[in-house]
């Protein structure tokens, strides 16, 4: 199962980032690509403790249904609201946001090849082991570059 903190992986998502544009529209949801990225950088400042959030008790906070939405259910396309700890970061200059997400992503991959790391919790599925941190924020990011067909 592909992870962030996999370098072919993270290099592939690199590449795929290379091919968005701002005016790309998007094939569901409400968000434009700049958003996006912001939400994106948003996301991977959570974990790294760069911003927190008050827990929200879901199911998924239990490591079985954990597992069944990160390996084996299909991500909801638009149906989901995001969190607001999600939406802080409001977009920019294109270039800018671009830059901070290429750093965010460096920042988040960095952290994970560590031995041994520490992560703030998620704030729907509770605390993550590195493993699942991986998973997680590539299919997050897989989720949207889809969104933008890229």
């Amino acid at each position: 199962m592909p992870s962030i903190f996999d370098p072919g992986v993270e290099a592939a998502v690199r590449d795929r980032a290379a091919r968005l544009t701002p005016d790309v529209p998007a094939r569901w949801g409400r968000m434009h690509a700049a958003q996006m990225l912001c939400h994106l950088v948003d996301a991977l400042r959570l974990p790294l403790g760069e911003t927190s959030s008050p827990p929200k008790p879901t199911p998924f906070r239990f490591f079985p249904l954990r597992w069944i939405f990160v390996y084996l259910l299909p991500w909801p396309k638009g149906k989901v609201p995001t969190m607001p700890v999600f939406q802080q970061t409001q977009p920019g200059r294109w270039d800018e946001d671009r830059r901070s997400w290429e750093a965010a992503l460096t920042r988040f991959a960095a952290h994970g090849r560590k031995p041994n790391p520490e992560w703030s919790a998620h704030p729907a599925f509770g605390p993550l082991r590195n493993w699942e941190w991986g998973r997680l924020v590539f299919l997050h990011i897989d989720h949207h570059f889809r969104q933008f067909g890229v």
